[in-house]
């Protein structure tokens, strides 16, 4: 997947009036594994051909629609990571 252009990222500024570097990777990384257990749970719903071949054309819509989400999941956990990174790195 193409990572996300650093540029369309907005990171916040550290200095001394604002949060911490750490409390602010701190917070990413808290929602950075929430994503992951989302991005877990949607994996474990992918669609099965059963539940939808009574209707031809549905189990494919269904794979776009999964897939999407997977994708949006992603998108979201990669700026997080971009936004650790800038930010000053790992905790």
């Amino acid at each position: 997947m193409k990572r996300q252009s650093e540029h369309d990222v907005v990171v916040p500024i550290v200095h001394m009036n604002g949060t911490s570097r750490a409390e602010l990777l701190k917070l990413r990384k808290a929602a950075y594994l929430a994503l992951r257990e989302a991005e877990k749970a949607l994996m474990q719903m992918s669609p099965n051909g059963r539940d939808y071949y009574p209707e031809p054309g549905l189990m494919e819509k269904a794979l776009t629609q999964h897939d999407r989400r997977l994708k949006t999941l992603a998108g979201l956990m990669d700026e997080l990571v971009i936004e650790a990174e800038r930010i000053g790195g790992e905790e």
